[in-house]
């Protein structure tokens, strides 16, 4: 529960794939769990919970045995030319995948504004498969974004904006994704220098956020 992990200031993940994806991006791990009769080599501390225990506390529907506790990262100084701002983001898949996405395309700084799902949602982590441990994830307001202007342009997805083929790539920007029921918030636009959109063909209305977003990071990459 997200009260905890504040609380806490650790997260839960789980599978195999997920802890060696932490161990190998030397996340800060409290310890190990696994489920009885489930090996794994490592040198850190390791629990051993029954099989009755483990799948209780999995969230997952066929758990592999293998669990982590690990320590929130703290965030850095953004440092990039280029940064993914998440604004009113509700679907934990989606920010995972975005996230994942980010770090494909050289966006190392994502920042999170209020009313994004938090980013140790345990379907986010699993969506992420490990870029949440590389990347610099930072939680900030709209008045924190009015600060970074002066250095970075601001370019939102909007489906009546310029068409992204025809964009001049700027050299700092900051690629906002809104909302997937609604878009962008209203200080969101109020912010943003420029409104770009991807040309699309058929009956389509809109594409899924994460889907928009990976394509817009891989056009202005």
């Amino acid at each position: 529960m997200k009260k905890y992990r504040d609380k806490e200031n650790s997260f839960l993940i789980e599978s195999r794939k997920l802890v060696d994806e932490a161990i190998a991006s030397s996340a800060k791990i409290d310890f190990i769990f696994l489920r009885q009769g489930v090996s794994y080599e490592t040198g850190y501390k390791t629990l051993v919970f029954s099989e009755t225990l483990f799948n209780k506390l999995s969230s997952m529907t066929s758990p592999d045995g293998v669990g982590a506790v690990i320590k929130k990262k703290e965030p850095r100084e953004i440092s990039s030319s280029k940064i993914l701002l998440l604004d009113g983001i509700n679907d934990p898949g989606n920010l995972g995948t975005m996230v994942r996405s980010a770090e494909a395309f050289g966006f190392r700084d994502v920042i999170l504004l209020p009313g994004t799902v938090d980013i140790y949602n345990e379907k986010t982590l699993r969506a992420s498969m490990g870029s949440v441990f590389r990347l610099n994830i930072l939680e900030k307001n709209f008045e924190d974004i009015k600060k970074l202007k002066p250095s970075y342009k601001v370019l939102s997805a909007d489906m009546d904006g310029l068409d992204i083929r025809d964009y001049k790539k700027d050299s700092k920007i900051i690629i906002a994704i809104g909302n997937e029921a609604n878009g962008l918030s209203k200080e969101m636009r109020e912010i943003t220098d420029d409104f770009i959109k991807i040309p699309m063909e058929g009956e389509i209305e809109s594409l899924n956020a994460a889907i928009a977003a990976s394509i817009i990071m891989n056009r202005l990459m």
